[in-house]
C-alpha cells in the first residue's frame, strides 16, 4: 500500500490514512444493507459484507448466500443512485472496495 499511503518515511503503521483505511475495511467486514439490482432490473436491499480475508464480496439473497471474487473486479464505478443509507456509507464502501481490489 506504499504508493497510496506514503508519507515520505515508509512508516505506514502510524499514518492517519492507514488507520482510516483499517476502519473502512472493518466496516466492510461488518457489512451493510445495500441496494442490488437483479437480472430483471428490480432493486432489492440485501445484506452485503466482505469476507474476513477481504477476497470476496458476500451477500444473502432470497436464494441463499451468494459471492463474487474481488480479484475479478477491475474498478469500482459509482452509480447514479445511492445504494447506501447516507453519503458516509457510500464513501466508506467505495473507498474500501477500491482499496481491496487494488491489492487483491
Amino acid at each position: 500500500m506504499a504508493h497510496l499511503l506514503s508519507n515520505g518515511n515508509n512508516n505506514h503503521h502510524h499514518h492517519p490514512r492507514r488507520r482510516d483505511l483499517d476502519q473502512v475495511i472493518t466496516s466492510l467486514k461488518k457489512g451493510a444493507r445495500l441496494l442490488k439490482y437483479g437480472r430483471q432490473g428490480k432493486p432489492k436491499f440485501y445484506p452485503f459484507r466482505s469476507s474476513s480475508d477481504e477476497s470476496t464480496l458476500i451477500w444473502v439473497s432470497n436464494s441463499g448466500e451468494r459471492s463474487s471474487t474481488l480479484s475479478a473486479v477491475s474498478r469500482i464505478v459509482p452509480g447514479q443512485r445511492s445504494i447506501c443509507k447516507d453519503k458516509l456509507e457510500v464513501e466508506t464502501w467505495i473507498a474500501g472496495l477500491q482499496e481491496i481490489i487494488v491489492f487483491s
